[in-house]
């Protein structure tokens, strides 16, 4: 089975990209939505699609400025390098290419990414481009239609690995992922860290 991983508040400790708003660009906006998502018992009025591409377009600073300061606030959670280096995991992430790579190769890590693209970082506010159909599930451009196609073990801890995680045949779960799996009756594990998913998979080096 593919083991496939979550970014944002699952590889890291905290939502890289709520971070760089919060920073650089409209951090009003991180709150509003964030309790959007966080509440189940809502329907929810916008796609995430719409929440960051609305969020980065607050964002007027250069793209390298951003990376620089994001490499000294990112913080990856513990276990993961051990994990991704026995596993070779798909990173797969709502988030930027251009964000992710720079930390991955800050720590030197070497992993298979599926992210968004950054297409312009100018004066006017950051522009993006998320790829991919409409899931039929879902109703949104999620992460299940990037899923490999074989049997999946997923990791996540959000909004947007909720259809993915469903698609897959064995979940670690954490924080809203976690509740929204408890109130659809779906089964998963919990998981503080990458060392307890390595010794649940029996892969303790």
């Amino acid at each position: 089975m593919r083991l496939v991983l979550d970014w944002d508040g699952t590889v890291t400790v905290a939502d890289s990209m709520d971070l760089i708003v919060r920073e650089f660009g409209d951090a009003d906006l991180v709150d509003r939505y964030s309790d959007a998502f966080i509440d189940d018992s809502k329907p929810l009025s916008v796609t995430l699609q719409h929440v960051i591409e609305t969020e980065l377009a607050t964002i007027k600073t250069p793209l390298d400025e951003v990376v620089a300061w994001l490499l000294e606030k990112v913080e990856l959670r513990s276990g993961f390098l051990d994990l991704v280096e026995r596993e070779r995991p798909l990173l797969l992430s709502s988030n930027l290419r251009q964000l992710i790579e720079p930390v991955l190769e800050h720590y030197g890590v070497e992993a298979e990414l599926i992210a968004n693209e950054l297409v312009a970082d100018d004066s006017s506010g950051w522009r993006i481009q998320i790829d991919g159909e409409i899931c039929p599930v879902c109703g949104e451009r999620c992460k299940r239609q990037k899923l490999p196609a074989e049997e999946i073990i997923y990791v996540g801890n959000g909004y947007s690995d909720r259809c993915p995680a469903l698609a897959s045949s064995r979940i670690f779960a954490r924080c809203g992922l976690a509740r929204y799996l408890d109130s659809v009756g779906a089964a998963y594990e919990p998981f503080g860290d990458f060392h307890q998913i390595a010794a649940a998979l029996g892969r303790v080096a």
